[in-house]
């Protein structure tokens, strides 16, 4: 075979088409260049059939080596939004004691997506601007469904929908309230007042909760002490980050790589009135990954061990063949079966339950019931069976998920959620157009059905 076969054969087979030479990249490109990024030079961006934008590599990679390098001033942490005055100015200067009313009110992933909204009204005036560009337009998960849809999806995934719709709404009218208080007098704050409206901070909230990374910097400055920061408003902790570039690489299960937080000089526990860009010069975030990835293929990192129902409502994607799946119960929904077929739990069974956990991570998944389940469904069976010590049994080796007995008390159960499961992704599928966030969702529904329908068949 010539070297020309070769390269058509070779042509052939690939599934993706490099997007460094756009303009609009060229741009983002350079714009990294000139802010500090050191980035493996085999790594180029590109568009897959399968996954979409992503990072490609021209030539093998090995493990150990790093995949890029991003000075600190490059990411958009809990130091860039101190450093901002301005915008830590709609609280300080506000006729409202925002530090006080709103103590611990908002999540820091909510805060993030305030800031993001406020950098995003600059346009290009902002110093993030092209970064900004760089980013989706929209989101594909299951929040932005339609209603009628969301009618048929499974109460799972509604579960996750709902919360973070109480996040969301809940910090977007203490946003509003605080903007409509702010004294300060910024054009750029006046801006964010005028703009800010539930769809763009819905886009922000949702850019944070796809692309942020895990960032710790609690070793490098004091947050221990923040009552008169804008951080007293928040609930959480403040380990996430907004990488450029680092976030267009995407996730696989198999992935393996690790991140480093290098600090090329004496920087520690700095208080949080002292920071300035200057200091962090010297800071940098590195990942390196400990895969091998043949030339011409996509580069992936690993973004956690996570089943489908989070991957899909978090981040927006499904992962076929995922053995992470399950489907939970509620133990409310356990107990009203159990009431219909006339068992009822006395006040003792109760108590020891509530009191071994077991009303808790009650679910099926490949492998059968949880190790949960299965310790609830013999307290049910054998809590007054004098035979058998429950408790003795519950920590013991005997303990499995495939005892026959126990199986059939819930198969009735298990059938009715199989009958619905299978009823909803039918009326989804009849849907025309269909779009990548109902896609998603009947994929995981389907896997939801191959796990019932083994754990009947077994």
């Amino acid at each position: 075979m010539g070297r020309t076969q070769r390269k058509r054969n070779r042509n052939k087979m690939r599934n993706f088409r490099t997007c460094d030479d756009c303009k609009e990249i060229v741009f983002f490109n350079s714009w990294l260049a000139k802010q500090g990024m050191r980035r493996n030079n085999k790594l180029t961006l590109a568009v897959f059939d399968d996954t979409g934008r992503g990072v490609l590599t021209k030539k093998k990679i090995k493990p150990g080596e790093e995949l890029m390098n991003l000075p600190l001033n490059l990411t958009i942490n809990v130091t860039t939004i101190l450093m901002d005055l301005n915008f830590c100015n709609i609280f300080l200067e506000n006729t409202k004691h925002c530090l006080q009313q709103y103590k611990n009110s908002v999540t820091f992933q909510s805060l993030m997506a305030l800031y993001l909204t406020y950098l995003k009204v600059q346009g290009s005036k902002s110093e993030w601007f092209l970064y900004l560009e760089s980013l989706p337009n929209e989101y594909t998960t299951p929040y932005f469904l339609r209603g009628d849809i969301l009618n048929h999806v499974d109460t799972d995934i509604l579960a996750v929908i709902s919360k973070q719709k109480d996040i969301i709404n809940s910090s977007y009218y203490i946003f509003e309230e605080i903007l409509n208080n702010t004294t300060s007098n910024d054009v750029i704050v006046k801006e964010l007042k005028e703009c800010f409206t539930m769809s763009i901070y819905e886009w922000a909230y949702f850019t944070v909760n796809t692309r942020c990374v895990f960032m710790d910097l609690t070793k490098v400055i004091d947050l221990k002490n923040v009552q008169t920061s804008i951080l007293n408003i928040i609930c959480d902790n403040t380990k996430i980050s907004l990488c450029p570039y680092l976030d267009m690489i995407n996730h696989s299960p198999i992935a393996r790589n690790e991140t480093k937080l290098v600090v090329s000089r004496n920087i520690e526990n700095i208080r949080v009135a002292n920071l300035n860009h200057v200091l962090f010069a010297d800071v940098w975030f590195s990942i390196f990954t400990k895969n091998i990835f043949e030339p011409y293929t996509q580069v992936f990192i690993c973004y956690g061990d996570s089943h489908n129902l989070k991957l899909i409502t978090e981040y927006g994607f499904y992962l076929p063949n995922n053995e992470l799946d399950y489907v939970s119960f509620t133990f409310e929904s356990v107990d009203t079966f159990l009431r219909s077929q006339g068992i009822k739990l006395s006040n003792d069974q109760n108590i020891f339950i509530n009191s071994h956990g077991l009303n808790k991570d009650l679910y099926i998944d490949l492998k059968g019931l949880s190790y949960n389940f299965y310790g609830l469904l013999m307290v049910v069976k054998y809590y007054y069976n004098k035979t058998v010590d429950v408790g003795r049994l519950l920590y013991s080796a005997a303990i499995c998920s495939s005892n026959r007995d126990l199986n059939d008390i819930i198969t009735p159960m298990v059938r009715d959620k199989l009958i619905k499961l299978k009823e909803s992704v039918s009326k989804l599928e009849t849907y025309e157009n269909q779009c990548v966030i109902t896609s998603n969702c009947i994929a995981l529904m389907c896997q939801y059905v191959v796990i019932l329908e083994k754990f009947i068949k077994c």
